[in-house]
């Protein structure tokens, strides 16, 4: 049963590496499309610089690299944080697993460990990543206007890091560093690309590079990318309004089994809570239960994430 658990859980989180991976390069390339003006049959191989390039990293710097990236969205103490997330994970989940399942302590933190710092980390990914989005159009306008008004493109970064005090403002304030510093314009947008690798940022990247090594209109390419990234964050928005009663709804669905289970059950009909949660007779029930929940909330994010 232990083994069974594990095996799961292993190739659930590497499905979901795997299709996460599928569809921010799905992204990247859709992006570069949309923004290029070559004929499709065309693109690859007259790309001006190489997507992949900016994000081939050995394993060691890749485990570096996120590394850095945790500490740095979790901040101050950052050392006392993680361990009483653990701490709290570790026992909110041997509890339940030893409640549900019968799982002993040593097989519950095996199991509660490594889900508990997938679950840490992709949420501090998505945070990471959501309040860069939401602060780069600025860095955009800004250095678009920098751009209008003569400025070079150091110093249209350097004055988006002195002006923006946030994540978008630091990580621009240490690109002008370093490019003041003598770094490669090469080496510093490929850092900062390791740093935060989503697809706008790294097609804003890309239009840099090939305008420092090659020429161009970087405003009107800067432009058309703020258009994109706010066209985009729109229908974002609308797609959550349009679905929240529809997510608000599964959302209860799926609690009232647990608290039919654990509230009502437990208080007002305790031997049929014995029978559901000790009874080697009664546990299928239970295992029915979590199965088809787990099941329907799958197919509902599913649904939800496939709205156009």
């Amino acid at each position: 049963m232990i083994a069974n658990l594990i095996y799961c859980l292993f190739v659930a989180v590497g499905l979901y590496i795997f299709h996460k991976q599928t569809r921010l390069k799905a992204r990247r390339e859709s992006m570069l499309r949309d923004n290029n003006p070559l004929p499709v049959t065309r693109f690859l191989e007259n790309r001006a610089v190489d997507m992949e390039a900016l994000t081939q990293t050995t394993l060691p710097q890749r485990i570096r690299r996120y590394a850095e990236n945790i500490f740095a969205g979790i901040g101050e103490f950052a050392v006392l944080k993680i361990i009483a997330f653990y701490f709290v994970t570790a026992s909110a989940g041997v509890y339940m697993l030893s409640t549900l399942f019968k799982v002993g302590t040593l097989a519950g933190l095996v199991i509660v460990l490594p889900l508990a710092t997938f679950l840490g980390i992709r949420y501090l990914d998505i945070r990471a990543q959501r309040a860069f989005e939401n602060h780069f159009p600025d860095a955009l306008n800004m250095i678009a206007s920098s751009v209008s008004a003569g400025e070079s493109l150091l110093h249209a970064i350097q004055f988006v890091g002195q002006s923006l005090d946030n994540i978008v403002g630091k990580e621009f304030k240490i690109m002008g560093e370093r490019l003041n510093m003598g770094e490669s314009t090469d080496t510093v947008f490929r850092k900062a690309c390791s740093r935060f690798p989503t697809p706008a940022f790294q097609f804003f990247v890309i239009s840099m590079r090939v305008n420092v090594n090659r020429g161009g209109q970087l405003r009107h390419v800067i432009t058309r990318l703020n258009r994109v990234l706010f066209d985009a964050r729109s229908i974002d928005m609308k797609k959550r309004a349009m679905t929240a009663e529809a997510r608000m709804s599964a959302y209860i669905v799926c609690a009232i089994p647990f608290f039919f289970l654990f509230g009502v059950m437990r208080l007002l009909s305790p031997e049929n809570y014995d029978f559901v949660m000790n009874n080697p007779e009664g546990r299928p029930l239970l295992y029915y239960t979590l199965i088809s929940q787990a099941i329907g909330m799958s197919i509902i994010t599913a649904l939800m994430r496939s709205v156009k």
